[in-house]
Order: C-alpha cells, then structure tokens, then sequence
C-alpha cells in the first residue's frame, strides 16, 4: 500500500511526458494518447514474418512459402515510418536512451495485449565489434535488456556473436542482402545453454527478415525447441 502511495505521489510530482508533442504521457507511457492512436501501427501482417499486409491477419505471405524460416514466428508492432521511424534512429544513432525505453514499453504492451507465451531467453541480435566500437553500443542489446527487466526474462548478451563485418541491410538491394549476412552469426557459448528453450530473438528494425533468420537458423543448431523474433518494427 505504502508503495503504491508513494508511486502515484512520483507520478503526479513527475507525470510521464509526450516525446512527440511535450503534452502528459498517458497509460505509463512518455506519449500522450492522441501521439499514441497515430502510431504507425502493423494492424494487418503476415502471420509468421510479420510483413505488413493490405488486410487480414495471420495470411502466410509469399516470401515465407518460398523460403526455408529457422524462426517460428515474429511480430513487429509497428511498420517503419512517420514517428516510429524517428524514435528508433534516434535511439539507435543519437544515443537517445529515453526513446529506446519507449520502445521497450510500446513493445511490453504490444506483448501483454497479444498474449504471447514469454520466451525463457531474449537474445538481442549482436553487432560486430567495429560497428560496436563506431556506435558505442548495441542497440538490439540495450532494448533486450530493457525489455527483459520489465517481463522478468533472462537476456543472453554474448551467447551468440557475429563472426565477420557485415554490409547495413537496409543500403542493399533484396536479391542481396540473404547472402550478405549468410553464415555471419556463430554460438559464442556452450550449445546447452539454448537446448530445448525456448528464444526470442530481439531486434530493432526488421527488413527482409535475413539477419533475424540467420540468427535463429544458429540458434536452432544448438538445439533450441522455439525461436520467435521480436521486433520493435517492420519495413513495409
């Protein structure tokens, strides 16, 4: 009791701010409820890669009936653009924490709403070391973190790594982009760390689910029973 009274006196002393407009967050959230309602929200998507679709839920589109998945199924709460966007550059290259903890709530709430099974493990899709030392940080790992913290969930920083310098996906075209990140990712760990949990693979942008895939397919060869990737967004 005392420290729920104390929680509403912080709260009222301290209200949650919009990060958009400066109007008091609402819901525990640094958003007020109209920023909130005008979120670019992937309302309608592929129901194992979260590709935002024209309508519909849980339509496997065609890019996963082509192509061999080491994931079981993702979800990306928002598609990348308008705010979305912003908040995560950002967060991702202007050290902008507060915005990455957005994030992290927006994607809790998503999480609780879904009523998805927690994952015993989130796995944040690590960097190379020169992008790491260039950036001063991980971003997927900071938003595994603080994600992790909040549902209670163990989060494995360095079980996997990235073995070689990859090119940014997103400045690649399509057709090259599977072959630029093939086979980057190896165990950095003892395999029975990830035998029979279940993983959540925990990143900031989705694109065309290469890396995420990559990801999970060394996962997967340490025995892991259940991969899922969680995404904050999904390009469209």
């Amino acid at each position: 009791v005392i420290n729920q009274l104390l929680s509403r006196i912080a709260d009222f002393l301290y209200p949650n701010i919009c990060l958009r407009c400066e109007q008091v967050g609402e819901n525990g959230l640094n958003l007020c409820a109209q920023c909130y309602e005008g979120l670019a929200w992937n309302s309608s998507s592929c129901g194992r890669c979260a590709l935002p679709l024209p309508s519909g839920n849980s339509i496997v589109c065609g890019a996963c009936s082509n192509k061999e998945l080491y994931f079981d199924y993702a979800i990306a709460p928002f598609i990348y653009k308008d705010f979305i966007q912003e908040v995560i550059q950002l967060f991702k290259f202007n050290q902008k924490f507060n915005y990455g903890s957005l994030l992290a709530d927006l994607f809790c709430q998503s999480i609780e709403k879904a009523n998805l099974d927690l994952p015993d493990i989130l796995l944040p899709v690590p960097l190379h070391k020169k992008r790491i030392k260039a950036r001063g940080y991980n971003q997927s790992l900071e938003l595994a973190s603080m994600i992790g913290k909040k549902l209670k969930t163990e989060v494995y920083r360095n079980a996997v790594k990235r073995i070689r310098e990859t090119h940014v996906q997103m400045q690649l075209p399509a057709k090259y982009r599977a072959n630029n990140v093939k086979n980057a990712f190896a165990i950095n760990s003892t395999k029975e760390k990830f035998k029979n949990k279940h993983i959540a693979i925990v990143d900031d942008v989705m694109t065309t689910g290469n890396t995420v895939n990559e990801v999970a397919k060394c996962v997967r060869s340490a025995g892991a029973a259940r991969v899922d990737i969680w995404c904050m967004a999904r390009v469209d």
